[in-house]
């Protein structure tokens, strides 16, 4: 369908005035007519309704900046992003060398940070249960990784519980943009963050960590560093490769020039800088926003215009990373929608979900106001897995659609639990196609390998070196 536009051109060759005093004449001359295709309508629709969202903002309200655009990434002030740091948190954040701090002799060097946020899988695990030590596999991109031969949270002897969480791995893709790390929040306690500010310290000193590290006044990216090295049993402190590698003895040096007491928090520092240029910047909707008209396709931009238009979804997932704005407070976070924890039936999982992260955000903060509340992700690269919620309890994008387009929770919690902007939004068939297709492919970014080292200092294998991972990957 082509729409027609009539308007009147002026010909300047053919203008006639005639100064008699009795005013000006001017005859009309030509007609032509302007073709406007409905892409190019959908198009204009939706910098209408940005520019409404954004309340005048405009196009720029939902643009990453690009990965080496440091002074335009939020980032910590007591972490400036340097390409120095990038470039060491980039290979610490895939090297699995680090692994030495485990309980099992035999699975030393063969997990890092990437094993449960690698790529291939838009920067989450791939798999419901992310998989540290005690892991074994890598095929189809990860997404075949199991527990090794004996591994199991519920076996008695310690050398074969696993390192594995009670919720999905979130993605580490424009985290950037959200103060506070975790599916409920804990970890960030930056000097002048918003959301964890006036929370005990005793609360903020998160049972299963290090007391001090959630105090330590960094943002959630810096401090999910500090107590990851920890709980995924990885060791940059003595005599690591940080130390005893002279590449990386190097890089450290560089990245900070004026040495430190705590490598510890050096290393988490330089891997949150990394993470904070991980960035889906080249996705359609992104080069959309660029100014690339032919970026999206017609039905992606009729999802684009349900987003932010009547399915109202960019009410709760805002800003460049279409999560959470920078300074966004706790209410523009957190939700309780109703998704469902892990099943324990399910044979892809292995351990119990307690009532504290079941609670999610009320979990930590111990207020019940707060309760099945969790962090709101961001939207970008979902396509990359079938792993969807903090319970993986959906597998497709679409699905998760239907779900809030009904409204109807799957987790049996007090209605008066559920968020009241979790109400049914009236979509037709057509109109939830649209709107899946746009999450699925205009937000996806089809080259986060370029944030993947090509080789690792160490020489060992990235991102996983278990003895069946090898094979798996050809390293």
């Amino acid at each position: 369908m082509v729409v027609k536009t009539r308007i009147i051109i002026l010909s300047s060759a053919l203008f006639i005035a005639a100064c008699n005093g009795e005013g000006i004449t001017v005859v009309e001359t030509e007609q032509a007519e302007i073709t406007q295709t409905p892409q190019q309508i959908a198009s204009d629709e939706l910098k209408q309704l940005i520019s409404e969202v954004s309340q005048g903002e405009g196009l720029n309200a939902f643009l990453l900046p690009e990965s080496n655009d440091f002074s335009n990434i939020p980032q910590d002030p007591n972490n400036v992003i340097t390409a120095e740091k990038v470039e060491l948190g980039k290979l610490l954040f895939h090297e699995t060398g680090l692994s030495t701090a485990g309980v099992n002799s035999n699975m030393q060097g063969t997990w890092s940070c990437a094993s449960c946020h690698h790529a291939d899988a838009g920067f989450k695990s791939g798999i419901k249960q992310g998989i540290g030590e005690g892991g074994s596999g890598f095929a189809n991109n990860g997404a075949s990784r199991v527990l090794a031969n004996g591994f199991s949270m519920d076996a008695s002897e310690p050398h074969l519980k696993p390192d594995v969480q009670p919720v999905t791995s979130p993605t580490i893709l424009n985290t950037a943009y959200q103060d506070v790390m975790l599916w409920n929040g804990q970890f960030g306690n930056a000097i002048n963050g918003i959301v964890n500010a006036g929370i005990d310290r005793e609360i903020l000193a998160t049972p299963g960590t290090p007391k001090a590290e959630n105090n330590r006044q960094l943002s959630g990216l810096e401090i999910q560093g500090v107590a990851g090295q920890t709980v995924h049993r990885l060791n940059s402190e003595i005599d690591s490769l940080v130390q005893m590698n002279p590449e990386y003895a190097s890089l450290y040096e560089q990245a900070f020039p004026d040495g430190s007491s705590d490598v510890k928090e050096d290393v988490s520092k330089a891997i949150a800088a990394y993470e904070r240029t991980v960035l889906a910047n080249q996705s359609p909707f992104q080069l959309w926003l660029k100014g690339d008209n032919d970026a999206m396709t017609l039905q992606e931009l009729r999802g684009a215009n349900l987003f932010f238009g009547e399915a109202n979804c960019s009410a709760c997932h805002n800003g460049p990373a279409l999560s959470s704005n920078v300074g966004a407070t706790e209410d523009e976070i957190f939700f309780a929608i109703g998704f469902d924890d892990f099943s324990r039936n399910d044979p892809a999982v292995t351990g119990s979900v307690d009532d504290a992260t079941s609670q999610g955000r009320g979990g930590f903060t111990r207020d019940p106001s707060d309760n099945y509340q969790f962090k709101v992700p961001t939207l970008y690269n979902l396509a990359d897995t079938n792993v969807f919620g903090h319970g993986g309890s959906f597998s497709a994008i679409r699905a998760v659609v239907e779900y809030k387009n009904a409204a109807i929770s799957q987790k049996d919690i007090p209605a008066s639990s559920l968020d009241h902007r979790f109400v049914p939004l009236g979509l037709s068939n057509e109109e939830i196609n649209d709107l899946s297709v746009f999450l699925e492919s205009a937000l996806h970014d089809p080259n986060l390998k370029r944030y993947v080292p090509d080789s690792l200092p160490s020489g060992n294998c990235i991102t996983v070196a278990d003895e069946q991972s090898k094979i798996d990957m050809g390293c």
